[in-house]
């Protein structure tokens, strides 16, 4: 068994990674209306495909009253501050709809990948519900 299939079979509800360079946003594990959006977004000098994913889950998926801290929370800028300062998760709690009922969910979102100027190249996210 590889360790791949160990975190798969955990009770995470989501498993996402992230890369910067080059840009893409992979759903591992979640949602299949999550998984085809992922695939389908297109390529935008302007803002990555991570962003504009969090931007539609945050204003589709998750309670309202939650968006402004997730949406700095999860922003690529507060992400790579941290990680680049040696910070080794970032940890939140939230509300999502999960399977269509607003449940609360824990997401850890840790470093994957850094370049060789010290800058944050991968991420991954595991959103477990509590």
């Amino acid at each position: 068994m590889k360790l791949e299939d160990t975190v798969l079979e955990k009770d995470y509800y989501k498993i996402a990674l992230v890369g910067l360079k080059p840009d893409k946003c992979d759903i591992i594990k979640g949602p299949e209306e999550e998984k085809r959006l992922a695939d389908i977004l297109l390529d935008d000098y302007h803002i990555s495909r991570y962003e504009k994913m969090v931007q539609l889950v945050v204003k589709e998926e998750i309670e309202e009253s939650y968006h402004n801290s997730c949406f700095q929370i999860f922003s690529l800028k507060y992400l790579q501050q941290a990680f680049e300062e040696g910070k080794a998760h970032v940890t939140c709690s939230y509300l999502r709809k999960v399977n269509g009922e607003m449940q609360m969910v824990s997401t850890s979102i840790y470093p994957r990948k850094f370049g060789e100027d010290g800058g944050l190249e991968e991420f991954m996210i595991y959103v477990s519900k509590k």
